[in-house]
């Protein structure tokens, strides 16, 4: 019992804790903005005021505008982040929470997106992304490798599908219903993750 109590935490759960806590911030965050008139308009996503705000780069994602919106959000973020864990240390969990926040919102303003928006929709899809692809290279059995593409399918099938407006949902309500632009931002930029995550994996094998 003792040895247990000693023995330290395993990566994995840390990143599990990790990604609990941002949940529950995201939580606070909502209710917050009941008590704090202009607390969403001071950290959402705001093209105009991006750079010289550049807090709303990374807080526009934890925000959220209705109950099913974060209660959606946050149930697919924990649960990406459960399922992948085992490939990050909390360190590297962040670094990838950190290129997936600032790239997907710097991205979609050097797309020139106008809207403003909050929510961890565009975070979820490319924590989502990133882990298929670790669990893609590190995985040798067929079966396994065929399920992982036949996933990364259905995810690029529905963001097609959002793009010819063939896809709408309830989360959607009082956002830009071209959310294809930010799912889309999510996505590329957590291939970026996996990239930048397999560069530093590679430098520590060769030290």
């Amino acid at each position: 019992m003792r040895e247990a109590l000693t023995r330290p935490m395993s990566n994995k759960m840390q990143v599990i804790l990790c990604g609990a806590l941002l949940c529950l911030i995201s939580i606070w965050a909502y209710f917050y903005q009941f008590e704090s008139a202009q607390f969403l308009s001071r950290f959402d996503y705001h093209a105009e005021q991006i750079w010289q705000q550049p807090w709303r780069l990374v807080t526009a994602h934890f925000l959220h505008l209705s109950t099913l919106h974060w209660v959606g959000n946050v149930l697919a973020f924990a649960g990406v982040t459960i399922v992948f864990a085992r490939h990050f240390t909390v360190r590297t969990y962040l670094n990838a929470l950190l290129i997936l926040t600032v790239g997907s919102a710097a991205l979609l303003w050097f797309a020139g997106y106008q809207q403003r928006f909050v929510g961890l929709s565009a975070v979820v899809h490319g924590l989502l992304v990133m882990g298929i692809l670790l669990e893609y290279r590190g995985d040798d059995t067929p079966a396994h490798k065929r399920l992982l593409l036949l996933a990364l399918g259905l995810l690029l099938a529905k963001l097609a599908a959002e793009w010819l407006g063939w896809w709408t949902s309830p989360l959607t309500t009082g956002q830009d219903d071209q959310l294809w632009q930010l799912h889309g931002a999510g996505i590329i930029c957590g291939i970026l993750a996996w990239w930048l995550h397999n560069r530093r994996l590679a430098k520590l094998a060769q030290s």
